[in-house]
């Protein structure tokens, strides 16, 4: 590289770009500077409003970059406002309900990359977040201040005074676990997603352990249930005082589709009479389902078949679907609950739910099981009659049936019956 030409002009300049030292007084050694001179470059220094605005010429000649000068002169004295980009300031976040929100925003997959983002439901979204804020309630409640507390300062200390609350407040170990568990996920959220260097407090709290034995309902509960259902006593008032009414026209028939079918309850709502399938002389063959907690968990992107559950028709769902009028509407693309009620899928599961609890207590029946016990009533019934329950899709493998759905009690009383022999 040649050695820029230098006349004196005011705000022209030559510079060197390894140590920004102006060198136009001599191109030799100045102020210190021995670079190269090919790290010399024109720059344009202009005083303007009490300041002063600087920009690198792109010129190699002196002739050039008087040009360059004058055009940036020019720009500078332009009525249109002229603006320097400034460098974006990284603002550092310490706040806990900072990182709250951040957690928020992860579950939701903001600024997540495509190959890590998974699909959850507003539902899980929401209920995680609610059990991390019952963390807030409850430092907030303890007298910190939530605008000053750093994420830092939550110690073993704090989360062990929070554990102690959750397990005299909770009675349910499934609820407790739910609660311990964001606490869990969230830390793990913030030390390996954020990289925080704090130590991870809650990978020590231990879980309580769930009831390995799960129940059904006898026969009989179930029909007393049923019996109960009607638009006569329907009338609930809450400890609030506001009155609901439990009855729908088709609230027996949702509750006994259930019973049935064995599905979840937000599955049980989204079965449609083109779910319903027939043999060729038109005879019920079997009711298709969709195992949507499999779905969430492992076909979020719909890019896999559909994990389907086939149902029996078993007498009982055979004689429901006639009520239903299936024949009418077979292969339409309807809901075979509700179907013409303007009423969400998953509004009517919750309200469904608690039209279950209200006439199980009209019944005088005991609260040890709610609406998803009819799961495992049909599964149980199902595993001991066929011994075929993994095989039609309800659950992935048969330990999973057997740990969590089959009631022991009803197997024992099965095999008396059978007059079970050792000889």
């Amino acid at each position: 590289m040649k050695l820029l030409k230098y006349k004196k002009f005011t705000g022209l300049h030559i510079v060197c770009k390894k140590c920004n030292k102006l060198v136009e007084v001599s191109q030799t050694p100045y102020k210190g500077c021995k670079h190269p001179i090919d790290r010399q470059k024109y720059k344009a220094i202009v005083k303007i409003n009490g300041g002063r605005k600087t920009r690198d010429l792109n010129a190699v000649e002196y002739n050039d970059a008087v040009k360059e000068l004058l055009e940036f002169k020019d720009e500078l004295s332009s009525p249109i406002k002229f603006e320097i980009p400034t460098s974006k300031v990284e603002v550092e976040f310490t706040l806990l309900t900072d990182f709250i929100i951040m957690y928020s925003d992860w579950l939701e997959n903001v600024d997540v990359p495509k190959y890590e983002q998974k699909l959850r439901s507003t539902k899980y979204i929401k209920e995680t977040v609610g059990y991390v804020m019952k963390f807030i309630e409850f430092l907030k409640r303890n007298g910190l201040d939530l605008e000053k507390l750093t994420i830092y300062q939550i110690d073993k200390f704090l989360l062990g005074d929070f554990y102690e609350h959750l397990e005299t407040k909770i009675k349910s170990p499934a609820t407790f676990n739910h609660n311990l568990r964001a606490i869990k996920n969230f830390y793990n959220f913030l030390v390996n997603e954020k990289e925080l260097l704090i130590p991870n407090i809650p990978k020590k709290m231990k879980l309580k352990y769930e009831n390995p034995n799960p129940i059904s309902i006898a026969d009989k509960d179930f029909l007393a249930l049923l019996s109960k259902i009607n638009p006569e006593t329907s009338m609930e008032v809450l400890k609030s005082g506001v009155r609901k009414n439990r009855f729908r026209t088709y609230t027996k028939a949702g509750i006994e589709l259930c019973a049935y079918t064995g599905l979840r309850l937000e599955e049980v709502t989204s079965l449609k009479y083109s779910d319903i399938v027939v043999d060729e002389s038109g005879e019920l063959e079997s009711l298709i389902g969709t195992d949507l907690k499999f779905e969430r968990a492992h076909n979020w992107d719909n890019t896999k078949a559909k994990k389907v559950i086939y149902i029996p028709i078993s007498p009982e769902l055979r004689s429901l679907l006639i009520r239903l009028n299936y024949k009418d509407n077979l292969g339409m693309n309807k809901y075979l609950i509700a179907g013409d009620e303007n009423i969400s899928r998953s509004s009517l599961a919750k309200q469904l739910s608690h039209s279950f609890t209200f006439y199980r207590r009209q019944a005088e029946l005991s609260d040890d099981f709610s609406i998803k016990h009819l799961r495992k009533t049909f599964l149980t019934k199902l595993h001991l009659q066929t011994g075929l329950t993994e095989s039609m899709g309800y659950q992935k493998t048969s330990s999973v049936v057997l740990k969590n759905y089959i009631d022991k009690r009803a197997v024992v009383k099965e095999v008396a019956k059978r007059e079970f022999s050792y000889f």
